[in-house]
């Protein structure tokens, strides 16, 4: 499991290699606890830094349903992520998405190498978080999970 000075180091090579300048940590929402956990220690360990805070949120839409017309109300979503964000002193992009699979869903929006922050319970063992931060960690992307 990756600690926080392991995401301090990622941001570095991450700051270094990128051509515009701009750094953007991803924090993806997984329940409402986990996720503002992940928001506010983001938020405290980036706030004097030059980051870009993106919140993403993937709601899963099932197969009856056509994606335009998902079973939650997108605007009753984008309150409840906006409110989330508002909760920390950093500036946060809310990025929602709607789609059929997880994790084809992220992969298709995260942009290569990219920083994530991911909360998870702890547990002995493997939780959906950890099982996710795996995958995007085997996907070339620097995940820093924080044990809530």
């Amino acid at each position: 499991m990756p600690d926080l000075p392991e995401m301090q180091t990622a941001y570095r090579s991450a700051r270094s290699r990128s051509a515009a300048g701009e750094v953007r940590v991803f924090v993806l929402f997984t329940t409402g606890e986990l996720t503002q956990a992940a928001l506010a220690e983001a938020g405290v360990l980036l706030r004097n830094l030059a980051v870009e805070i993106t919140l993403l949120a993937v709601q899963i839409v099932p197969f009856p349903l056509p994606l335009e017309f998902p079973a939650v109300a997108p605007e009753f979503l984008k309150r409840r992520l906006r409110a989330m964000a508002g909760e920390i002193e950093a500036q946060v992009d809310v990025q929602l998405i709607f789609a059929r699979d997880l994790y084809f869903a992220i992969e298709q929006v995260l942009p290569s190498h990219s920083l994530v922050v991911l909360a998870a319970k702890k547990r002995w063992w493997p939780t959906a978080e950890t099982k996710l931060a795996r995958r995007l960690g085997r996907a070339g992307h620097s995940v820093a999970l924080l044990a809530v």
